[in-house]
């Protein structure tokens, strides 16, 4: 069974004429013998803010990884843009796979942004090396104009004086807003956001969400988890609640301020009794 599969002609134009940019269907994720999302499905359409919350181990940072398969899925299938994407068991041997379907995941990837908790910079090059080098590597970028565009990001994310810094000598703020420039350099159609200021100091989450809202406001299609209630009921046009790798109830943010699920209800509760 081939790890990737194309999607049919019909569907391709669905997606075309405003389907989902991004389709989960009965997709899985165990860890060994422990389910950490059982089978889910979620549509995503362009455009499109989602925001995931959910207790920790509820399973939305595997459904996240699930997406451009940094967690191949055990089960089920992502469509994205057009094409279909299986999991399979096979996909766990990447390198026997073939250069052709290990150049599709590839590709995936280099469509869908991902910005971590904990930044994932690389230590030994400067906030401007590490946006630049997806460009060279992903887009084929030569290095003079993989560094302008890497600094006119920088730029966007509000911290280009910071071009020559190497992630050691910056805070936790600019070392997230390196990793959404890393991220929005390769144009990505999607941006996936996993608890972004979670490992942030207080004074630090507002300019990390200001940038998520402009996205956001700017037409980027979304999938954020995160913590932030008020910033989803704000931002998202849907909210997703997980709880035990499931999905539990979703809706609008209106739906949300008076959720038809207790457990829902009892998460809700607890994040306020916090605030």
């Amino acid at each position: 069974m081939s790890a990737v599969t194309e999607q049919t002609d019909e569907a391709a134009v669905a997606g075309r004429d405003g389907g989902p940019l991004l389709e989960l269907r009965g997709v899985q994720k165990r860890f060994g013998d422990f389910t950490a999302l059982h089978p889910t499905d979620l549509e995503v359409v362009r455009g499109e803010v989602v925001c995931i919350i959910g207790p920790s181990g509820s399973g939305k940072s595997t459904l996240l990884r699930c997406v451009n398969f940094i967690a191949p899925p055990n089960e089920g299938t992502i469509a994205f843009d057009g094409q279909v994407y299986a999991p399979p068991v096979v996909h766990r041997w990447v390198p026997f796979l073939g250069r052709a379907e290990a150049r599709r995941l590839t590709a995936l990837r280099a469509e869908i942004g991902m910005v971590f908790q904990l930044f994932n910079v690389f230590p030994h090059l400067t906030a401007l090396e590490n946006v630049a080098l997806g460009l060279r590597k992903t887009r084929g970028l030569s290095r003079a104009d993989a560094r302008a565009r890497a600094m006119a990001e920088l730029e966007k994310v509000g911290i280009p004086e910071k071009a020559s810094v190497y992630p050691e000598k910056l805070s936790g703020g600019q070392k997230q807003r390196v990793a959404i420039a890393r991220a929005l350099a390769l144009d990505p159609k999607l941006m996936l956001f996993d608890e972004a200021t979670s490992a942030l100091d207080p004074e630090l989450v507002s300019g990390i969400l200001q940038i998520m809202r402009d996205l956001a406001a700017g037409g980027m299609t979304m999938l954020v988890v995160t913590h932030e209630m008020r910033f989803a009921l704000e931002v998202a046009d849907r909210i997703v609640f997980m709880d035990e790798g499931r999905i539990v109830e979703q809706g609008t943010p209106q739906s949300f301020r008076s959720p038809s699920h207790e457990r829902t209800r009892q998460f809700l509760r607890s994040i306020a009794q916090e605030e």
